[in-house]
């Protein structure tokens, strides 16, 4: 049967197999492939991929297999070099990064980092260092017209290129490759919230970030209503239905003075169907609730 029919997806360096009519995001987590994913409605951008067989950004959840797929995770960028001009650790398994080179990203952005090959002590671990470069997705956290700003988190890299990045100092280089053909700075734009009362909510990996959301949301809205980061459970749709969380939205709610509150989630892997589980009984519509990922 012609819906039987099984086709070949590659992604990276992995082969997977899938069958027309699927839809692809599915069709690769079923079979344990790392892909991102968020609200799998189209909307957050999370599970976008590269395809190099019709050259085109596509997200996988909104894609039905129709043929045989050469897929990546990055998409073309532009690489450059930029200089250091300071490395802060923020907790033991966070840095901040602010770098100069010739970027007008700014807050929401993405950008890619990786670190050149430098011969590292070899104290500093039991096995041999790769030469092989790596780049790190990270999103940009400055305002425009600032150096770049980005956050490194232990988690995230391999263990060669954080102690690489730690041992980072002023004025040495990293690469950093830029996305070409988008227009810039326009995360906080695009989700009309200007004058807007706001919350963010954080998946455990993202709260570091509640800094750099109150500093780039009190330049759009002066209601800024607080910072919500969710519990470490192996199933995040099990911490949307927290007391907890319930009562920091109904808080923000009482505090907006209107049915006009914005939700931003800040994260992965919680579908926009379990967020309006969550929403309905708050009397929250889906169109308040942008994703980023």
């Amino acid at each position: 049967m012609m819906d039987s029919q099984a086709l070949t997806i590659e992604l990276d360096d992995e082969q997977f197999e899938a069958f027309l009519g699927e839809n692809l995001l599915s069709s690769l987590l079923s079979q344990g492939a790392d892909v991102r994913y968020g609200c799998r409605a189209g909307a957050c951008g999370a599970c976008r991929l590269y395809d190099a067989s019709n050259c085109e950004s596509i997200l996988s959840c909104q894609t039905t297999v129709a043929s045989a797929m050469s897929l990546t995770r990055q998409t073309p960028a532009e690489s450059s070099a930029f200089s250091v001009l300071s490395n802060t650790s923020l907790d033991e398994v966070s840095i901040e990064l602010t770098l100069l080179g010739p970027s007008d990203e700014s807050f929401g952005d993405r950008v890619f980092v990786s670190f050149p090959f430098k011969e590292l002590s070899k104290e500093s671990s039991k096995k041999p260092f790769s030469e092989q470069t790596h780049s790190y997705e990270c999103m940009a956290l400055n305002p425009a017209g600032a150096p770049l700003k980005v956050v490194l988190q232990k988690e995230h890299v391999s263990v060669e290129d954080w102690l690489r990045a730690l041992a980072l100092s002023s004025d040495e280089k990293v690469d950093v490759q830029l996305s070409t053909g988008m227009r810039k700075g326009r995360l906080l734009f695009e989700m009309d919230i200007a004058d807007a009362p706001v919350v963010v909510i954080s998946s455990p990996d993202n709260a570091i970030f509640e800094f750099y959301w109150r500093e780039a949301l009190l330049d759009y809205t002066p209601t800024f209503l607080g910072h919500f980061a969710l519990y470490a459970n192996s199933d995040l749709t099990l911490s949307l239905a927290d007391d907890t969380l319930i009562a920091f939205l109904q808080e923000a709610l009482v505090n907006s003075g209107s049915t006009s509150l914005q939700l931003i989630y800040h994260g992965q892997n919680v579908s926009a169907k379990d967020w309006s589980v969550l929403l309905r009984p708050l009397r929250i519509h889906p169109n308040q609730l942008h994703f980023v990922r």
